[in-house]
Formats: C-alpha cells, sequence, structure tokens
C-alpha cells in the first residue's frame, strides 16, 4: 500500500470553504473509478499556538506508488484541483485564498 498526505496550513477564517472543496470533490463517486485508489480521509486540527492558522491533513491510500502517480498526471486530477498546465506550483497556490502552505509527503505501507 501507498499513502500520501498533503498537509496545508489554512487561514482559519478560509478553513470551512477549503474542508468543503476537498469534501465535494474526492466524494466516493468521482474517485471509485480511480485505478488504484482505496481511500480518502481529510483531518483538520487547530494549531494550539496560532488560532488564526488552521491544519488539514488530507490523506489517501493506494494499492501502488505507480497508481498514485499515474492519477497526478491525469485530467481528472487537473480538473478536481483546477490545475493549469502550468508546472509553476508556487504560483498556483499564491492565487488560492486562505493557503498559508502545503507539504506533501508520501510514504511506503511496511506492515
Amino acid at each position: 500500500m501507498y499513502i500520501v498526505t498533503n498537509t496545508i496550513q489554512t487561514e482559519t477564517a478560509h478553513s470551512q470553504k477549503i474542508i468543503q472543496q476537498f469534501t465535494a470533490g474526492h466524494t466516493k463517486e468521482s474517485m471509485e473509478a480511480v485505478d488504484g485508489f482505496l481511500n480518502f480521509q481529510l483531518m483538520q486540527r487547530a494549531l494550539p499556538d496560532n488560532p488564526e492558522v488552521t491544519e488539514l491533513v488530507v490523506l489517501s491510500r493506494w494499492t501502488s506508488k505507480e497508481h498514485q502517480k499515474n492519477w497526478v498526471q491525469s485530467q481528472s486530477f487537473k480538473k478536481m484541483h483546477q490545475r493549469k498546465e502550468s508546472t509553476d506550483e508556487t504560483v498556483e497556490k499564491k492565487k488560492r485564498p486562505g493557503i498559508i502552505s502545503s507539504m506533501i509527503a508520501e510514504y511506503e505501507v511496511l506492515t
């Protein structure tokens, strides 16, 4: 199994809108046809030292790294994430209101 997390720090005032975007886009119906996709979770926490920041963790499980990478390169992924053909993700993220930072981590499940 292969797991990918995206830890997103958001401005608390915008966090509910961002949560709604994830829950609307990553529904079972929209992802069930994606080859190798197992499931998705969205987690939230308020940062104890800064109430103006909410942290979201998007966790997706895949049968393999290859399946996940194929999806990231697909038109389905780009449409769901409203990505332009540009490869400059930094410019795109600056245009997303409420997003402070985003960090992706990838894991191979060993047991």
